[in-house]
Formats: structure tokens, C-alpha cells, sequence
């Protein structure tokens, strides 16, 4: 049995975070884990993986488009092994955040309706990563919009472990 976390990045930290998660599941599996990007999934897809974890950087509330065409393309697959989601995003506030975390899974779940589960975790934005606009409102907004990282390690360990102990009922 081998574990696939396919992942969708737009500056690597939804890449970084898919790492750690690997490396936290190593300490629950002696499985396989193979973390990649969405296009450098295999020609058989999923096929050759038991369990799937699919990760995506969140920009205007959505999905990176590669993830969502991940999920629409290997929906047939994924309907038959287990596989939970991650989405990697900046909202300004906790309810904003409940509420992007609900709408997200609900729409991941339009394509895994056996999705074990979902989280959205914060990540890291840097000033480079932002075209002149986006900059401004950070600029205008200070005291919402901060660049810096602000990854919750310890939410994506706990998660990570939630998720191996649900391998182990597998």
C-alpha cells in the first residue's frame, strides 16, 4: 500500500506543508509516500496509490486550477480508496477562515463525496509573491493584510496524525 499526497503550490508552501505532513505520516506507516506536484502525477493517475491526500494554495477562494482539474480527472479512482484534502490559504479573520474551509471542502466533496476530511491551514505570503495591486492593499490594510509566514505547524502535525490514525483503521 503506498500513499500519494498530490499538491497544487503557487510560492511552496503548500508544498512545504505536504512535506511535513509525509514526514509526520512516516511515524504512523512504513507505506510509501510520494509527494507531488498535480502534474507530475503518473500517467495511471492514482491508480497505484491506496490512500490519496490532495493539497491546493487557495487564491480568491478557489482551488488552484490544476488541482481542481486533479480532482476532476481522477474522480473515478478516488471514489475508491480513501482520501482526505488540504487547502492552503490567508484569510483575514477566523470566520473568514470557517467559513473558506466549509466552502472549500463542500466543493471538493462535489468531486470526492467520500472525502474523510478537510482543513485549511494558513501559509506563508512574502511581498514578491504579490503583483503591484496586491502589495497596495497590504500597504493600505496594514493592520489586516501582514506578509510574512504563519504556517500553525502544530495544526498541520495534529492533522497529519489524525489523518495516520485513520490509515491504521484502514
Amino acid at each position: 500500500m503506498s500513499i500519494l499526497i498530490a499538491v497544487a503550490t503557487a510560492h511552496n508552501s503548500t508544498r512545504d506543508i505536504a512535506q511535513r505532513i509525509a514526514a509526520r505520516l512516516a511515524t504512523h506507516t512504513s507505506d510509501p509516500i510520494d509527494v507531488l506536484d498535480v502534474a507530475n502525477v503518473p500517467a495511471d493517475g492514482v491508480s497505484r496509490y491506496a490512500t490519496v491526500i490532495v493539497g491546493s494554495a487557495v487564491h480568491m477562494q478557489s482551488w488552484l486550477s490544476p488541482a481542481r482539474k486533479f480532482l476532476h480527472s481522477e474522480r473515478a479512482a478516488l471514489a475508491t480508496r480513501p482520501v482526505w484534502a488540504f487547502s492552503v490559504g490567508m484569510p483575514d479573520t477566523e470566520v473568514h477562515a470557517v467559513k473558506e474551509e466549509e466552502m472549500i471542502g463542500k466543493n471538493v466533496r462535489k468531486e470526492v463525496p467520500e472525502l474523510r476530511g478537510h482543513v485549511l491551514f494558513k501559509g506563508r505570503i512574502e511581498r514578491e509573491h504579490l503583483p503591484w495591486p496586491g502589495r497596495l492593499i497590504f500597504k493600505w490594510f496594514p493592520n489586516i493584510w501582514k506578509f510574512g509566514d504563519f504556517v500553525e505547524w502544530d495544526k498541520v502535525d495534529a492533522w497529519a496524525d489524525e489523518v495516520g490514525g485513520g490509515l491504521k483503521k484502514d
